[in-house]
């Protein structure tokens, strides 16, 4: 098996349409019905996202150390209309940190709190309210990070800063190439925003990675020696109906925070042509293993050849 690195989405997407590619895991919905179009020999499977997508906020540091501001900048954000009109529905509103495929480890968003839900309505008029509360009249500007090596990243993030400055708020946008990226990141050199995606894993790792004291997974910087304490007790729970309810109520706790402008997480799109066996756009094996999967594909020559490749 050869993974090949290609840096751009067009190169990309040509390779899979000319058969220079098996299998391509993530298509976004953008390519999707050319593709149909013109190689409908290809196969597909949609799935939602394994990852969350969110502009982080530097908590440690002002004006993001008043949960006040980033409580506006997350109603200051339309994300339903970005559900529509960006994704074209090819996402959901909510999805993260738990996923829908967690079973009773989610909460749908219409069981959340009142404070939960008022995050994902649009409200840019409550937004300038609390704006003005914290100090922040006339709003204010600061530098956000992101990474050139995602095509969806870069396109949604001048989305998410034109909402913003509709309230006052200005977003200077620092496209970085993939290794100086993680590079700030693990030397805790970022921005005072990060815009970023982080893997579901499970229901507990998803919460220790992000909102863990130190966890170098933690890009707001979040510290709070009590989630800390009851991280620990989670992982000492052993009745599952016990941790569970530890689980949801530790997730309403830290959406409500607002360490991060917690945005939709969109749909996926495996493709892979026919020649290609025992397998059915399978992703993952646990959490992030997808050897097993790989070490029972087949390719059937013949065919390939069969069908002009």
């Amino acid at each position: 098996m050869t993974f090949r690195f290609i840096k751009d989405e067009a190169t990309w997407i040509t390779a899979l349409r000319t058969a220079k590619l098996d299998i391509l895991e993530t298509v976004r919905w953008q390519n999707v019905d050319s593709l149909k179009k013109s190689s409908p020999a290809l196969k597909w499977r949609r799935y939602l996202g394994q990852t969350g997508v969110f502009l982080s906020m530097d908590v440690n540091a002002k004006p993001f150390d008043d949960i006040r501001v980033r409580r506006a900048l997350n109603m200051a954000v339309n994300k339903k209309e970005i559900v529509s009109a960006y994704y074209n529905g090819h996402a959901e509103l909510f999805a993260y940190p738990q996923h829908p495929d967690f079973g009773g480890y989610f909460q749908p968003l219409d069981e959340m709190p009142d404070s939960v839900q008022e995050l994902f309505e649009y409200n840019p008029k409550k937004a300038r309210e609390l704006l003005k509360e914290a100090g922040y009249p006339n709003g204010f500007a600061f530098k956000t990070q992101v990474c050139s090596c995602f095509p969806d990243h870069m396109e949604l993030l001048p989305l998410v800063a034109g909402y913003l400055e509709r309230v006052g708020v200005k977003v200077e946008i620092q496209p970085m190439e993939h290794g100086a990226y993680f590079a700030a990141l693990a030397s805790r050199k970022m921005t005072p925003g990060y815009f970023f995606a982080i893997g579901h894993s499970n229901p507990t790792t998803t919460l220790a990675r992000n909102f863990r004291s130190g966890s170098p997974w933690n890009p707001s910087g979040w510290a709070d020696p009590a989630f800390d304490a009851k991280l620990a007790e989670m992982y000492a729970i052993r009745d599952e109906e016990e941790r569970r309810a530890l689980i949801r109520a530790m997730t309403v706790e830290m959406i409500d925070k607002a360490p991060y402008i917690w945005l939709p997480t969109p749909y996926g799109h495996t493709a892979w042509w026919p020649w290609v066996k025992n397998y059915n756009g399978e992703l993952r094996v646990g959490a992030v293993r997808p050897g097993p999967i790989y070490a029972r594909i087949w390719v059937d020559r013949d065919l390939k050849k069969k069908m002009g490749h």
